[in-house]
């Protein structure tokens, strides 16, 4: 019982050692530099030039604190009011009081910290977690696929190895069949023609030895044939 206890207790700490390097993971990651370009006064506005790959998780309105690189004790709020791939723009509430306790100016490089993109980065690597685990399924589902169609491939080729086979035997008969029939065709062509010769030969025999019935014929000496006479 007590070493299921220290396992336990072993797991919790790892867990809760984990989950704290997660947060200040995820803290290190809210904080980035940039420089200011432009400055309003009368609106409370500041133009800042970023650039860093997790720029694209700042929204609108987000809380954004700044502060000079070499005092990071002092510090001013601000939030975004617009932003573009390299640039957001800033509105500042209290701007008299940071200008004096910040010291910025147009050209000034100083430091930001934002608790919502934190929090956006957090949600977007949970985001990320859920996708690498719907990626690792689809993957293992494709893979299984391409099996299957692999599978389809050899059966589709056994098939058509089959059907070759099958198509030279048909082929091979075809050839005999068609043989036997010119076979057959010369031998009738050659009977036909001995029957038409020996048929030929009976017919001028025939003629040869046709008898006449009668003897005598007509005698047309005259235009009426009915003058005709027989000798």
């Amino acid at each position: 019982m007590l070493k299921h206890l220290i396992v336990a207790l072993c797991v919790f700490s790892a867990f809760n050692s984990f989950a704290n390097i997660q947060k200040l993971t995820e803290k290190k990651a809210a904080f980035f530099s940039g420089r200011i370009a432009k400055m309003n006064e009368a609106s409370g506005l500041v133009r800042v030039k970023v650039q860093f790959e997790n720029f694209k998780f700042l929204n609108k309105k987000d809380r954004v604190e700044f502060w000079a690189e070499a005092d990071p004790t002092r510090r001013c709020l601000s939030y975004i009011e617009a932003r573009s791939s390299q640039y957001m723009l800033i509105k500042i509430p209290e701007y008299g009081l940071c200008v004096k306790s910040v010291f910025f100016t147009t050209g000034s490089h100083l430091m930001f910290y934002s608790p919502d993109l934190e929090r956006n980065l957090m949600v977007a690597r949970e985001l990320v977690d859920i996708l690498l685990k719907k990626r690792l399924a689809l993957d293992a589902r494709k893979e299984k696929l391409q099996r299957d169609l692999d599978i389809y491939t050899n059966k589709q080729e056994a098939i058509n190895k089959r059907f070759e086979i099958l198509r030279q035997k048909l082929e091979l008969e075809w050839f005999r069949e068609l043989s036997a029939l010119d076979a057959d065709k010369a031998k009738t062509f050659t009977n036909f023609k001995n029957t038409e010769a020996r048929l030929d030969e009976i017919d001028h025999k025939l003629q040869i030895y046709k008898v006449k019935e009668d003897n005598f014929r007509k005698d047309r000496w005259s235009l009426d044939e009915h003058l005709y006479i027989k000798k």
